[in-house]
């Protein structure tokens, strides 16, 4: 058979049956053969071997050796050529050994529980509310069952890519941690904690000896996170268990993925990319119910877009469409993380500063999300085809719970109220409902 030695970009182009793969990861493999990074073209290589073997468009066949290193072998399902990739001996640095995914063994064993487990994790209970944090919360419980069942008793973490006040997100170690989020198809194993410096102090006390970072699969942009599983033994995972590691990556990876896809279906609003106001509804009802139980507030903010006709009259209904879409994004950046921007309708906007949040900082961020709006300008092209820079202002109506309502019907008044009286000349203000004098603005 005749032998033809190419590179992983002609891999990609050429050879790999890539109208199998799902559109997310065909986009990841574009996305890198834009890139013409040869690190990036490798990784995306290997990424793409493993998903068209799990599609059945590849079949491995036994593994060689060629002087010592691992060459993994491939044929398409409807053809005879071979497809070898020699794969770098396993990389170690400060006690920590890099395994290429495509080099674990191709089947992950596990019993008929073991699976209907895995199966659990995608079930659609996991993602009632599909917000990231809490598609992560139901995970935690189910996926600590998952891992003491599948890899023997060891200790599973969930951690994200960006940092979730919901539930635990800190890594062991931050760099590696990151390292594998951003390198899903690499393993990161630590056979002995103790011959690692920098994870031996964070693993100190935990009565652990051995760990394992995998990044989760994602066919987007931006990494999901990884997981962590510890060990009580040293050197507790063989070849077959850190299958079984990656195994759990990729179903965690997936379900993520899945619940980003719902949440994008069901709970946002597609003009604007911010929740919608079905979403709005749920999470006010269950931030007040928290707020409640802990004892704490949590603020509502109206947001309503100054003299908007005005813009559809001038310029056309697209420009107003996208003085909609800018208003929402700035929105978005000016509160936290674990706050929520939805749109509830025509030019409005529905904050919610989730608890617990004291009365200066509510103050603090609505006037800051006024004065964001304000210093911007929109660039709008006008029913004339010319381009137009224009200025936008909003006008917020606050309300605070449990203060000025202790139901959702409750406080949208008192905030609408607030909104009102914000909305007389000269508008761009931002004005509190106080129950007994009436709305007082403080903008």
């Amino acid at each position: 058979m005749r032998r033809k030695h190419i590179d992983f970009r002609e891999l990609l182009e050429r050879l790999l049956p890539l109208e199998e793969l799902p559109p997310a990861d065909r986009g990841a493999v574009e996305r890198a053969l834009k890139s013409g990074v040869s690190e990036q073209l490798e990784q995306a290589a290997l990424y793409a071997l493993q998903q068209l073997e799990r599609v059945g468009a590849l079949r491995r066949l036994p593994p060689a050796r060629n002087g010592g290193a691992p060459l993994l072998r491939y044929q398409p399902r409807d053809g005879m050529d071979v497809i070898t990739i020699q794969l770098p001996g396993a990389a170690r640095r400060d006690g920590v050994v890099s395994f290429p995914r495509a080099g674990l063994p191709p089947q992950a064993q596990a019993s008929l529980e073991h699976v209907r487990r895995l199966l659990w994790l995608e079930d659609e209970r996991t993602l009632t509310d599909p917000r990231g944090s809490r598609t992560r919360l139901g995970l935690l419980p189910q996926l600590a069952r998952v891992g003491a069942d599948l890899l023997g008793g060891s200790e599973v973490r969930l951690v994200p890519a960006v940092g979730d006040p919901a539930g635990p997100s800190a890594a062991l170690e931050s760099e590696l941690g990151s390292e594998a989020a951003a390198h899903p198809e690499i393993l990161y194993y630590c056979p002995d904690l103790q011959l690692s410096a920098r994870l031996a102090k964070a693993t100190q006390g935990r009565g652990m000896r051995s760990a394992v970072f995998a990044g989760l699969p994602h066919g987007g942009e931006e990494p999901l996170g990884h997981l962590e599983v510890l060990g009580r033994g040293a050197d507790a995972f063989g070849p077959d268990d850190l299958a079984r590691v990656a195994l759990l990556a990729d179903t965690c990876g997936a379900t993520m993925e899945r619940a980003a896809r719902l949440a994008k279906v069901a709970f946002i609003d597609p003009l604007t990319a911010v929740y919608n106001r079905s979403y709005f509804d749920l999470e006010v009802r269950n931030e007040m119910a928290r707020s409640e139980r802990e004892q704490s507030s949590l603020a509502l903010c109206i947001v309503d877009i100054d003299d908007f006709k005005r813009f559809n009259t001038l310029y056309g209904y697209e420009a107003g469409n996208e003085v909609l879409a800018h208003v929402a994004q700035t929105l978005k950046r000016g509160v936290r993380p674990f706050d929520t921007v939805a749109r509830w309708g025509g030019e409005e906007f529905a904050v919610l500063l989730t608890s617990p949040i004291h009365a200066a900082d509510v103050t603090a961020i609505s006037e800051r999300l006024r004065l964001l709006v304000e210093r911007q300008t929109v660039e709008l092209e006008g029913l004339d085809r010319r381009s137009h820079r224009v200025g936008v202002t909003v006008s917020i109506g606050v309300a605070v719970f449990p203060e000025h309502g202790t139901e959702p019907a409750g406080l949208w008044r008192g905030a609408n109220q607030a909104l009102l009286a914000a909305k007389r000349p000269p508008k761009n203000r931002v004005v509190f409902f106080e129950r007994e004098a009436g709305p007082s603005s403080r903008g």
